[in-house]
């Protein structure tokens, strides 16, 4: 009899153990790798996280992304041995990118087959986003897109009178997409927003209707059993007007948008976003059109941002907050522009975040073949090996 207490506790640690993930700490590791721009990569990402560890702070990196056409298999052992690295350093990540893609998009990790509007089909980087998948410590996933297309970066007729159709112009995901990329063991969604159809008007109320859009793709995230941070994918500007009004690009910290407008933004959009599945809202995707150019755009982008956390955390907001840093944010430039973490956090759930593309720019465009990319490593080559130090603890995880 006395033993029954004893299979109980056995049982029911078993049962904690399903339920709550244990995060068992990692080790350092030495990575080694097999060509100079697949060291160049993995020496960023080492860059990126002393800088983390320097400032005992958090991080997260919010694209990666790489080629399937030309020169795809080169590519993907650039992409094994970073995540490698990143695995060793224990990063949240999530891949660029997911959604409905044309079938010709040659960095689609998941897209629709044919012209459908359902995310059901893998492209070949699936693999190894797949085997890097989120555990015990940190969470791993893809972007979602769609929100985010037809926007000024590619439409000189968008604004924030024309914002596009939705479903023909741009959309979000369905919930058999969802359904699909949990089944693929994605945990993580960077799902993009966009500044000018949530809010036309600068410190103006969010827009009905395009609150309700986003409020219906994240019940379908939850749904789905998948996290989400939402993001809003900008670069700095809002475009006034568009159509039919001639458009007015404004620039964030100059006439007409100044840095407390993303603080307003914010302040609004925290509250609306409050479905249990958003564990982390990203400011601004990458802040590169910003009304000051050079140290003066970053410390610019260092006192927006820091406007919009207080502006978060006064609605009550507790949940993580992902930073980007201004250019150049890559991995293997961080800490030119930002030599010192700057975010005051009462709360201690920031995390600065960068991107990480391979080629020699860091732009994703990769324009240059891969045997020009060896021979075009600018910077001092980096060593075949890295030790790398994982570090102590993140905001984006189980």
């Amino acid at each position: 009899m006395r033993k029954a207490p004893a299979l109980a506790m056995v049982l029911l640690l078993l049962v904690t153990a399903l339920v709550v993930p244990v995060t068992w700490p990692l080790r350092a590791r030495t990575v080694c790798t097999t060509d100079i721009v697949q060291a160049r990569a993995v020496a960023g990402l080492a860059n990126f996280s002393s800088w983390l560890r320097r400032n005992d702070a958090t991080g997260f990196i919010g694209e990666i992304g790489w080629p399937a056409d030309r020169d795809a298999q080169q590519w993907t052992g650039v992409a094994e041995a970073w995540y490698d690295a990143a695995d060793v350093i224990g990063l949240p990540v999530t891949a660029w990118a997911a959604g409905t893609w044309p079938a010709n998009y040659p960095m689609a990790v998941y897209r629709p087959v044919a012209h459908g509007m359902d995310v059901d089909v893998a492209g070949p980087q699936a693999k190894v986003v797949e085997r890097h998948g989120s555990a015990a410590g940190y969470l791993r996933g893809v972007n979602l897109a769609a929100g985010s297309f037809a926007t000024s970066e590619v439409n000189g007729g968008f604004g924030s009178a024309n914002p596009g159709r939705y479903g023909h112009d741009y959309t979000y995901e369905t919930p058999q997409s969802y359904e699909f990329l949990a089944g693929r063991g994605v945990r993580l969604v960077r799902l993009a927003v966009n500044w000018e159809r949530l809010q036309p008007v600068p410190f103006a109320p969010l827009a009905a209707d395009e609150v309700a859009r986003v409020r219906a793709a994240l019940d379908h995230a939850r749904a789905a059993d998948l996290l989400v941070v939402l993001d809003l994918h900008g670069y700095g500007d809002f475009a006034l007007g568009g159509g039919l009004h001639r458009q007015t690009l404004l620039r964030l910290g100059g006439p007409g948008l100044p840095t407390t407008a993303l603080a307003d933004f914010w302040r609004r959009m925290a509250v609306v976003a409050d479905n249990p599945a958003v564990i982390g809202l990203g400011l601004l995707n990458e802040p590169t059109r910003l009304a000051a150019d050079g140290r003066a755009g970053a410390l610019l982008w260092e006192r927006a941002a820091q406007q919009s956390v207080d502006a978060i955390r006064a609605t009550g907001d507790r949940r993580a907050l992902l930073v980007s840093g201004y250019i150049p944010m890559g991995p293997p430039s961080w800490g030119l522009m930002h030599p010192r973490a700057w975010i005051r956090d009462p709360l201690q759930r920031v995390a600065y975040e960068s991107h990480a593309y391979f080629d020699h720019d860091g732009s994703g465009h990769y324009w240059q073949s891969y045997d020009d990319e060896l021979r075009n490593v600018t910077w001092p080559h980096p060593t075949l090996c890295q030790h790398l130090t994982p570090l102590t603890r993140q905001v984006l995880q189980w």
